[in-house]
C-alpha cells in the first residue's frame, strides 16, 4: 500500500522570535458530543481568563491591546507598508505575551514604528471604533497610552528581579497598586 504524503502544516506563523504552532488531535472526531461541548466551554473560559492575565501583567496592557486591535480591525489605509507590517508584528507580540513585555525576559517590547505613525493610524479611525474612556478624546487616549508603548523609561520590566532593585516599585506587574 502506498503511503500518502503528510501535508499537515504544524507552523502556522512566525514573527519576531516566535513561532505559532498547531497540533493534531487524533481521535477528536470520535469524542462524544458531551465531551466536545466540554472542550468548547473550557476554551471559552480560557478566553475569558485571558483578560485577567493581561491586567495582572500590567495596568495598561488591556487598554493598549484594545487600542492596537481597534487599529487592526478598523484601519482602512494601506497595509502593505513596512510600518504597518511592523505594527502587526508588535500587535502579535502583545497577543502572544499577554501584554507589552516579553514572555521570558520581561523586557518591554520596542515597536518597529514611530509614535507619529501610530497616531496617524489612530486619528484615521472613527471615535466609536476607539477604546475611549468616558469623556476621553483621541488625543487624550494617545497621550495616556503612548508613553507606555514608546517610552523606554515607563514600565521597562514586567517583573524586575535585578539585585538591589525594589521588586514591587520597579515592576510593571499590576499586583501591588499602591503597595510599597
Amino acid at each position: 500500500m502506498e503511503q500518502q504524503e503528510d501535508t499537515f502544516e504544524y507552523q502556522v506563523e512566525q514573527f519576531a522570535d516566535l513561532q505559532i504552532l498547531r497540533y493534531r488531535v487524533p481521535g477528536f472526531e470520535k469524542l462524544s458530543l458531551r465531551q466536545k461541548q466540554l472542550i468548547y466551554y473550557l476554551s471559552q473560559a480560557a478566553l475569558e481568563g485571558r483578560d485577567i492575565l493581561y491586567h495582572q501583567n500590567g495596568k495598561y496592557n488591556l487598554p493598549v491591546r484594545r487600542l492596537l486591535e481597534a487599529v487592526y480591525v478598523a484601519y482602512k489605509g494601506p497595509r502593505d507598508t513596512d510600518e504597518f507590517r511592523a505594527f502587526e508584528v508588535y500587535l502579535k507580540r502583545v497577543w502572544f505575551a499577554n501584554g507589552i513585555h516579553h514572555h521570558y525576559s520581561c523586557d518591554k517590547f520596542v515597536p518597529g514604528f514611530t509614535p507619529d505613525y501610530l497616531r496617524s493610524l489612530v486619528e484615521s479611525l472613527p471615535a466609536d471604533a476607539l477604546p475611549l474612556a468616558e469623556g476621553e478624546t483621541c488625543t487624550e487616549l494617545c497621550n495616556r497610552l503612548f508613553p507606555v508603548i514608546f517610552d523606554p523609561e515607563v514600565m521597562p520590566k514586567r517583573v524586575n528581579q535585578a539585585d538591589g532593585e525594589d521588586l514591587i516599585l520597579t515592576s510593571a506587574a499590576n499586583y501591588y497598586e499602591g503597595v510599597t
